[in-house]
């Protein structure tokens, strides 16, 4: 019964800092790195070199409390570097997922430039 107790009691997620599955998430995509070097498989390398610099960006945005210029510049290589890997690797493989993955994107920006240009223009005429 104590050995229950003290399993419990190490494994109480309340107790680690809130950012812990990030960081867990980071080293996923750093052995993903190393299992596609291994195993010579240009996909693998490339997913996981996005999953490092996403996750980083994301943590350095959700958790790091600091306003200074080279936290968000940090912020905003990481997340270019992951969209660039992803282009890269899709220009160099061939491969759908990459590209399936590179249209979403590019979606995704299209989508946020049309609405960060008409949404101003709708909420003007609403008001008048």
């Amino acid at each position: 019964m104590l050995e229950r107790v003290i399993l419990y009691r190490c494994l109480d997620m309340r107790k680690l800092p809130r950012g812990w599955p990030l960081l867990l998430w980071d080293v996923a995509g750093f052995l993903t790195v190393l299992s596609g070097i291994s195993s010579g498989n240009t996909v693998a390398m490339i997913v996981g070199i996005v999953m490092v610099f996403m996750f980083t960006s994301v943590y350095l945005t959700s958790y790091v409390k600091s306003e200074h210029r080279a936290k968000r510049a940090l912020e905003v290589v990481s997340a270019l570097v992951a969209i660039g890997a992803i282009m890269y690797g899709y220009a160099i493989t061939g491969s759908l997922v990459l590209g399936v993955i590179t249209l979403f994107i590019l979606i995704i920006f299209f989508f946020a430039f049309v609405v960060s240009y008409l949404l101003p223009r709708i909420r003007s005429r609403s008001e008048s």
